[in-house]
């Protein structure tokens, strides 16, 4: 006995794929991601019918005279069958519905948003609401007899419930996880054997995993060792005798619930992909329809054996009839050896003889079917290594084109709106967020334009199975639009449009830039195939593939045109991208640094003046939710915040009701970012790698906040390193002035010590600003340290020993408030003004500037010996905290 495959049929677009029986088997009803419902009177139905229901149908259901289907309304919506007529709404989520079930008189739903509701009866209301998973609902089955249901979510748990009484009964953990249901592919499905509801099955990994209802444990697991992939989805049949289960490749298993082993199937085609649902056929349970993540529809059906079976099966009764004319020949023999002993017939010898009979057969089948399989054994297949899907070319911040309402561009500039009317008219409009840079905009699309991008320039309006170019010069007066046809087997990949320019990759690998009033002004080529395109005023960033994929990510890398006047500069550069993700958004921020978005939500910024990329944002730490996500619109560097769309359990924006831009905070991913020492880093480097305003003074606060935090925390080591690794002389004073008032002499002393090299580090620093771009760099020379071999050349000087009492003067005058002014070198061109802090820590130097006294800069060269002459020193109140220092000569 042997499953065989029928031919597959396309069916809907790529994405999840959903299919039913009816339940006297007349049709097979498939839903997809198109928002069709096509009705199959068989497999080879070259003319199915089909009904659009909206954007996309996740799941149906056949419930009496009426259908089931879960639409892009957030709702199930039921339509009479088969005319398919609208017949009211029973459920309402905030999210869309995943999966769908019917038994008895209950309708159970689960959704995206978490959420699974049962409903008794045909009308709306009176809902039972489960609550407790924190992922997307990826499957669900009932078995009403007992009041059971079963759910998987992607929070990688199954939970069992009580859908009566809305308790939880079990919960296994250990299943994949997933943020949405997009992104799935196992799904898990449990399935209760329909008879008795005594066995739970689901898919985990390379097995089946079959449970017993009446004590939750583990009955036994089912294997089948002709599949070499997980398993995505599994079924009862109808009668509880066979199980079938899909795998993550195509592959199809069929098992015998009572001898607990694989049947036969017939191996999956190289265009089969993973399966996302199964259904057994209610008239001949001897079938299986099945649905792949490309949208093919398929069947799986029990046939005659194979030739191969037959003869072995002829053999095998060739010999034992063989085997029994033997022993019918020895009986003989043996019966006229005892023929002497008299007429009677022995027991005993009738016995042994069957007894040896049963053994020999025995013997000699197994012998043969050894030997046979020994001639038969086949040679091991090669292993096959499944490489990383390869992403196609996008628009960032665009919806998928399949959609009849989507967008077209999102940015900071405005929005373009695609719409397609069922009479298959197709319209454009855009809007401008700022008014003043153009006015709405409203364009028949009679040439089916599919790609788009806005700027405060112009809008490029391009059709991706097309060679033309239409761009609409915003700011031009006359005749603003100009197009033109790219040469012969040329489409266009992706484009984009600046301020200033027009770029437009093409399917030749060619890089075509225009101005924004059509002047064609280069061609490059590309060194493989495009990803995604962005600029910024004269700048471009092109992202393709570098190399083909490995078997856990993608090899991206970035063209970076910049162009000025007549002349290009070009460099490549790699994109960094986290295994198993794919890189969604691709633009740059206000003040032109590129950023990157995968679809895990990691924001990443690159630095020119750094050549390296940086981790400035996680929108999904953000999220309330793991099936929401944030759809990247804009990236705003200065005020360091990132604009999105919040799309709950959807990877994109819904164009109706318009959605509301949310503003999400950066924050590089440091370790323990919840506490203070982590919250002050972060706000250090945003700011030193950010272009923000006032950025200077943000570091030299944020600095002086680490340094007293250090102090606090009694890590004078740390604080000494962070004013030496950051060398700015006022943050030195700003450090020195802290630790004097805190009483922390010896690190003040510590501190002291560093200005010299502090100082030589900054003049460097003003050198190389000045001549970096010539590319002369500048040498930072430190002061020279007295060797071994400089100290023994020359008298060493005479230490000074001074008294006890001549000590405290000298420590009293290291306290002074002046100390800086009499330590600062004269060598340096300009005063160093007092900066300004939270703290009242320069109310001396504001004292000074006010009573226009003078004080002549001291070295420790030129001071004047404290001891040796008697000096009058005011009294200077310094306020630290809430008490008043006050500092007396004796």
């Amino acid at each position: 006995m042997t499953f065989s495959r029928s031919a597959l049929r396309y069916a809907h677009t790529n994405g999840h794929t959903g299919l039913i029986y009816t339940p006297k088997g007349e049709f097979i009803i498939t839903c997809g991601t198109d928002g069709d419902i096509r009705h199959w009177t068989c497999i080879s139905d070259d003319d199915p019918r089909s009904t659009c229901l909206g954007e996309f149908v996740m799941c149906i259901a056949h419930s009496g005279s009426r259908l089931l289907a879960s639409t892009d309304r957030n709702t199930i919506h039921a339509y009479t069958f088969p005319d398919m007529d609208s017949d009211g709404i029973l459920m309402r989520f905030t999210a869309p519905a995943t999966c769908l079930k019917v038994a008895g008189e209950y309708t159970a739903a689960g959704s995206e948003d978490a959420t699974i509701k049962v409903l008794r009866g045909d009308h709306a209301g009176n809902e039972t609401l489960l609550e407790g998973h924190s992922g997307p609902i990826l499957a669900l089955d009932m078995f009403i007899e007992r009041k059971l249901l079963a759910s998987v979510s992607g929070d990688g748990q199954l939970k069992v419930w009580n859908f009566e009484t809305a308790t939880e009964l079990n919960n296994i953990t250990g299943l994949p996880r997933v943020n949405s249901f997009e992104s799935a592919t196992q799904y898990g499905t449990p399935s209760f054997e329909p008879q008795t509801g005594e066995l739970l099955a689901y898919a985990a990994d390379t097995e089946i995993v079959v449970l017993n209802t009446a004590n939750w444990e583990v009955a036994y697991k089912l294997r089948d060792d002709r599949v070499s992939s997980n398993y995505s989805c599994c079924q009862f049949s109808p009668n509880g005798e066979r199980l079938a289960a899909g795998t993550t490749k195509g592959e199809v298993s069929v098992f015998d619930i009572k001898k607990r082993k694989a049947i036969s199937v017939e191996s999956p085609p190289n265009d089969c992909n993973s399966i996302t649902c199964l259904a057994w056929s209610r008239a001949e349970e001897e079938e299986v329809a099945f649905c792949d993540a490309t949208g093919q529809l398929g069947t799986v059906f029990m046939s005659d054996g194979t030739q191969a079976d037959i003869e072995e099966e002829l053999e095998s009764e060739d010999i034992r009839a063989d085997l029994l004319s033997k022993l019918k020949f020895d009986r003989a023999g043996n019966q006229e050896a005892t023929a002497d002993d008299g007429d009677g017939v022995s027991l005993e010898q009738l016995k042994r003889d069957v007894i040896n009979c049963g053994d020999s057969i025995d013997d000699e089948l197994s012998n043969h079917s050894l030997a046979s399989d020994s001639r038969v054994v086949p040679a091991p297949a090669a292993p096959q290594i499944k490489l990383f899907k390869q992403q196609s070319a996008f628009q960032p911040s665009a919806t998928p084109s399949d959609l009849e309402h989507r967008y077209l561009a999102w940015n900071d500039v405005g929005i373009v709106t695609g719409h397609v009317e069922p009479s298959g008219e197709s319209s454009i409009d855009v809007e401008f967020h700022d008014a003043s840079i153009h006015h709405s905009l409203h364009i028949s699309n009679y040439n089916q334009h599919n790609l788009a991008s806005l700027s405060s320039g112009a809008l490029a309006l391009a059709c991706s199975e097309s060679n033309k170019l239409v761009v609409i010069a915003l700011a031009a007066s006359g005749n603003k639009e100009w197009s033109l046809s790219l040469p012969d087997c040329e489409s266009v990949d992706a484009l984009v449009a600046t301020s200033h320019l027009v770029a437009v990759a093409t399917s030749a690998s060619f890089l075509r830039i225009f101005s924004v009033m059509g002047t064609q002004r280069e061609v490059l080529s590309i060194p493989g195939p495009v990803v995604a395109i962005a600029g910024h005023e004269h700048s471009l960033m092109l992202v393709y593939h570098s190399s083909a994929p490995t078997q856990t990510q993608q090899h991206l890398s970035a063209m970076l045109v910049n162009i000025n006047g007549l002349s290009l500069r070009l460099e490549h550069l790699p994109v960094p991208l986290t295994p198993g993700r794919q890189m969604i958004w691709l633009g740059y921020t206000e003040t032109g640094s590129p950023s990157i978005a995968d679809n895990m939500g990691l924001l990443q910024l690159y630095r020119k003046s750094s050549n390296a990329w940086f981790p400035i944002c996680d929108t999904m730490k953000q999220s309330s939710s793991v099936s929401n996500n944030y759809f990247v619109v804009a990236v705003s560097e200065r005020r360091q915040i990132v604009q999105a769309v919040l799309c709950r359990g959807t990877s994109y924006p819904m164009t109706n009701p318009r959605p509301m831009l949310q503003e999400l905070r950066m924050q590089i991913p440091l370790c323990d970012i919840e506490v203070e020492k982590s919250e002050l880093e972060d706000a250090l480097l945003r700011s030193s790698l950010m272009q923000v305003e006032g950025a200077e003074k943000m570091q030299k606060e944020t600095a002086i906040k680490l340094f007293a935090l250090a102090c606090s925390n009694e890590c004078e080591t740390r604080a000494r390193e962070l004013i030496e690794s950051i060398a700015s002389t006022e943050l030195l004073q700003l450090a020195v002035k802290y630790a004097t008032k805190r009483g922390r002499i010896h690190l003040s002393d510590r501190l002291c010590e560093l200005m010299p090299q502090l100082e030589a580090i900054q003049e460097a620093r003003k050198q190389q600003t000045l001549l970096g771009a010539s590319g002369i760099a500048a040498t930072i020379v430190l002061p020279m340290t007295p060797t071994a071999g400089s100290q023994s050349q020359g008298p060493k000087p005479k230490a000074i020993e001074l008294s006890s009492s001549k000590r405290g003067a000298l420590k009293r005058f290291t306290n002074s408030p002046n100390m800086f002014k009499a330590a600062a070198r004269p060598s340096t061109p300009e005063t160093t003004a007092p900066l300004d802090t939270q703290e009242n820590i320069f109310a001396d130097a504001e004292s000074e500037t006010v009573t226009g006294k003078s004080t002549e800069l001291r070295t420790p060269l030129n001071s004047v010996n404290p001891f040796a002459m008697k000096r009058k020193l005011v009294d200077t109140g310094v306020i630290f905290g809430s008490e008043k220092l006050k500092l007396a000569k004796k």
